[in-house]
């Protein structure tokens, strides 16, 4: 009967249910390296007085695939509202370190994206980040996402102390110091 449940529930490598296998999509998790973004993430948003605040229409097994491509490695901590956490940390082909963090209160309830690129040598940071925010920009899908307008404000900004705009349903806010570089994506206000 057991094995009924568990197949009929589906379980990730540790025998517990992903993220993948609460929500009502049939992906598996990142965690399984296998997460392919789906092709239209439905509007999700919290029912007034519950919750904290979402991303119409962005799925974290979609961020998180997005995170996998420039090599980084996705996990389900432990914490409650992390939904993912990525890093390049154990990737050495990459020339900085970056790191990547989902919350929300599941799949399709994102209430934060958070990328950093965070370096230890000299050279060009902006320039050498720019293509781990240029990426993100323009794969991110969520009600009213501009890929074009949402890569321009991150070209534009990657040297900025601190900038912000809203971009469709979402608020996106660079900022600089010495030796990183974040960028965080929120609900509109």
């Amino acid at each position: 009967m057991l094995g009924l449940v568990l197949l009929v529930t589906g379980c990730g490598e540790r025998g517990m249910p992903t993220k993948a296998d609460r929500s009502s999509s049939h992906q598996s998790g990142p965690a399984d390296r296998k997460v392919e973004p789906t092709s239209a993430a439905r509007p999700a948003s919290d029912p007034p007085g519950r919750g904290p605040q979402t991303i119409p229409g962005m799925n974290a097994d979609a961020v998180a695939a997005i995170f996998l491509k420039p090599g980084l490695e996705c996990f389900e901590p432990v914490d409650r509202d992390v939904l993912y956490a990525c890093s390049s940390e154990d990737n050495h082909d990459l020339p900085l370190l970056y790191d990547g963090k989902i919350t929300g209160s599941d799949t399709d309830l994102v209430s934060t994206v958070w990328a950093r690129v965070a370096r230890e040598c000299s050279g060009d940071f902006g320039l050498a980040s720019q293509p781990f925010f240029g990426l993100l920009s323009t794969q991110l899908e969520y009600r009213g996402a501009d890929k074009n307008e949402a890569y321009e404000f991150v070209s534009r900004n990657l040297d900025s102390t601190r900038a912000n705009t809203t971009i469709g349903a979402a608020e996106w806010t660079i900022t600089t110091s010495r030796n990183s570089k974040t960028l965080l994506i929120t609900p509109e206000k």
